[in-house]
Parts: C-alpha cells; sequence; structure tokens
C-alpha cells in the first residue's frame, strides 16, 4: 500500500512537470536538451520543496506558514536558477528569470488545482 505521503509528493512533481514544461514551452523553449534539463532539476528540487512542506504541515502545523513556503520557494529558484545557469541553451531570458516564471507559474497552478479539488 502506498502512503498518502508518497502520493501527495508524485502529484506534487506531476502538476509541477505539467505547469512548468507548459510554461517552458510558452516561453520558447525548443531545445530537448532543455526540457530534459527541465525535468531533471524538477524531479532534483520539488520533492525536497514538496516533503518538507507536508512533513512541517502534518507534524508542526504551529510553524508553518507563509514564511516557509516562501524560504522554501526562493530556495528552489535559487537552486534551479544556478542548474539552468551553464546548461540552459535557451537564451532569450535571463536564467533566474525563467526559473523565478516558471516557479510562479507551477505555484500558482498548484493553488488553483489545490482550490478546485
Amino acid at each position: 500500500m502506498v502512503s498518502a505521503v508518497v502520493i501527495s509528493l508524485v502529484k506534487s512533481l506531476a502538476l509541477t512537470l505539467i505547469f512548468e514544461t507548459a510554461g517552458a514551452a510558452a516561453l520558447g523553449f525548443r531545445a530537448k536538451g532543455d526540457y530534459l534539463l527541465l525535468l531533471l532539476v524538477n524531479v532534483a528540487t520539488n520533492p525536497v520543496v514538496a516533503a518538507t512542506l507536508d512533513y512541517m504541515y502534518y507534524y508542526h502545523y504551529r510553524i508553518f506558514g507563509w514564511y516557509l513556503i516562501l524560504a522554501l520557494e526562493v530556495a528552489a529558484v535559487c537552486v534551479e536558477w544556478l542548474l539552468y545557469r551553464n546548461r540552459l541553451r535557451y537564451r532569450k531570458m535571463n536564467p533566474f528569470f525563467v526559473s523565478l516564471i516558471l516557479n510562479a507559474l507551477s505555484y500558482t497552478g498548484g493553488l488553483i488545482v489545490d482550490k478546485l479539488f
């Protein structure tokens, strides 16, 4: 039997990949390598953020708040920017802004999906 936490992590990663892939396409990503990089970067960062938020929510609700979400999202944007900085072929926009836009899109999309379902 798969635990609720694992299901939550898989859903979070799947939604992130859907939103960020769509966002990357809208920004003009064309190289297959850039999409592979997007996948690998999110596989590395999303579970860490999602697991930390799940853990804090379920076990330490009092310290779960907007400041924790903000800190984790800022960390994710920075880590992803550092990974995109040297490997992303897409050059129409600074990799920091690519990371910021894609993370804002996936976070907002996740909030909307969470409210709808």
